[in-house]
């Protein structure tokens, strides 16, 4: 991830709906709020201080394999930040996605351009908490890693690259934190929501300027793939 730069990094509101995100990888961000959202619809009731979960599901938000997602829950401090505290009620979600150089699979690098099941490309993460209220589950993790029929190449890889990914959510649960003690709850929140509004109010108008068209791309095989696009503006 370090080498790369294949990651990216968002904060999104206690419904899972993105609030803002980092200029980093378009295809990470717009699908990150449906993976937080898969967790909110799985463990609703069962998320705590402290926890950290981690997906890399396509159906459930995700994108291939490879890129791997953690999420973190932020909960208010009660008492107040000066103070310490473990939390109150969750506010906000953080997560990080990034591209991990393997996941298993029937080739290295977990990308086989002729896999016929998704099992083949790599291991299937869906929800999996990784931090039990600040306890790092390497043993389940590990077991997780290597358990599959196409198991990850190298798991202490992996292992420490979602550790990275789960001190750069930390770090956005601390600034969120610091934001909330400084302007208060209900200014920030009331900001997110500008935010979200002016976000859809201008991809509204993007939206009204588009046009059908087509786009066709040839490859070297000498096949091509053809994509052609209407857009309905009535919603």
């Amino acid at each position: 991830i370090k080498e790369r730069l294949d990651f990216s990094c968002a904060i999104f509101d206690n419904l899972g709906q993105l609030v803002a995100n980092a200029p980093h990888i378009p295809v990470h961000l717009g699908s990150m709020s449906e993976s937080v959202k898969s967790l909110i619809d799985a463990h609703r009731n069962q998320i705590k201080p402290g926890d950290v979960y981690v997906l890399n599901n396509p159906y459930n938000g995700g994108t291939h394999l490879p890129d791997i997602t953690v999420i973190t829950p932020v909960f208010s401090l009660v008492p107040p930040l000066s103070k310490g505290g473990l939390g109150g009620d969750l506010l906000f979600y953080v997560a990080s996605r990034g591209h991990h150089a393997d996941i298993g699979g029937i080739t290295p690098g977990s990308m086989p351009p002729h896999s016929t099941t998704v099992d083949q490309e790599g291991i299937l993460i869906d929800n999996f908490q990784l931090v039990n209220q600040g306890h790092f589950r390497e043993k389940e993790l590990l077991e997780l890693l290597t358990s599959s029929t196409y198991p990850a190449r190298n798991p202490a890889k992996n292992i420490a690259d979602l550790q990275a990914q789960i001190a750069a959510n930390e770090r956005g649960v601390q600034e969120l934190h610091k934001m909330v003690e400084h302007y208060g709850l209900e200014t920030v929140q009331a900001y997110m929501n500008f935010v979200q509004d002016n976000a859809e109010e201008s991809v509204r108008r993007v939206i009204k300027v588009l046009k059908d068209g087509t786009f066709t791309c040839p490859l070297d095989n000498s096949s091509a793939i053809q994509v052609t696009i209407t857009i309905d503006k009535s919603t």
